[in-house]
């Protein structure tokens, strides 16, 4: 599947395991993995369902100890089975890509399920993506949509960026331009390089926009900066419409261009 999975995020959850809080907090963030872990091990002996899930990103990550699969499915697992979403999302990802056994994809849809029933968008937009490539369950594109819109508005810039794809070419709902512009223009905002490229297209074809070439030069050179190649062509395609002045003027503003942050998913959680 196209969905990168996310053991690469480092999720860590703020909770009363210990005398000080902070303690794996500051340990972390200072780059002492040996403390956090230990930290966050002797809670999740005790049964602190964060503390759980975050040993399980560290066995993963192998920060603080040494990699290890079959230690951080326990603890997602051990996490899950308290209903910490994240845990569950985790584990319902192990379980679609076949971790230790063959793929299943009826048992990661229940953990998905679950997660998502706690709002957790990275789930949402799990679900929506088996629904839209038919994995485990009948292809139906109107509850992709459906679920990755639930994802979008909770800020995952990969499901606004798929809701947009849906929604432009009319699959499993309406065809809108003006609102897949809308979608494709909040990924973009976060930096995801295929939005960044789709949205400067439609800038250059005055699709769902109103026909901007600045503006599609510069889009599509933000996505260029992320080494994406067809993006590099259309833009210079774009320059030739446009004057030396515009063309400068569009390269300082992408130069000069921040993305947004990420939409803080739970309050209790940290990225």
């Amino acid at each position: 599947m196209g969905r990168v999975i996310f053991f690469a995020l480092l999720f860590w959850c703020v909770s009363e395991f210990a005398a000080d809080p902070s303690l794996a907090i500051r340990a972390f963030e200072n780059g002492d993995y040996v403390t956090a872990f230990r930290t966050w091990k002797a809670a999740a002996e005790k049964g602190d369902a964060d503390a759980q899930f975050n040993l399980g990103v560290m066995y993963s990550r192998g920060l603080g100890v040494s990699t290890d699969p079959d230690e951080a499915f326990r603890w997602f697992r051990a996490a899950a089975d308290q209903n910490q979403p994240q845990a569950q999302f985790m584990v319902g990802s192990m379980r679609e890509k076949g971790f230790g056994v063959a793929p299943d994809y009826a048992v990661a849809m229940q953990y998905y399920q679950a997660a998502a029933d706690r709002g957790d968008p990275d789930a949402a937009n799990a679900i929506a993506e088996l629904f839209e490539e038919g994995f485990g369950v009948n292809k139906d594109l109107g509850r992709a949509v459906y679920w990755y819109k639930l994802a979008a508005e909770q800020g995952l810039k990969e499901a606004q960026f798929r809701l947009a794809v849906l929604i432009e070419r009319g699959q499993g709902t309406a065809k809108d331009d003006v609102e897949a512009a809308k979608w494709y223009s909040a990924a973009a905002d976060q930096g995801l390089a295929p939005a960044q490229a789709r949205l400067g297209v439609m800038y250059s074809e005055g699709k769902g926009v109103t026909l901007d070439n600045a503006k599609a030069y510069f889009w599509l050179t933000l996505a260029t900066k992320q080494n994406l190649r067809p993006a590099e062509r259309q833009r210079n395609q774009i320059a030739t419409k446009l004057t030396a002045d515009e063309v400068g003027k569009a390269e300082v503003a992408a130069s000069n261009w921040k993305p947004k942050a990420a939409v803080v998913r739970n309050a209790k959680t940290l990225h």
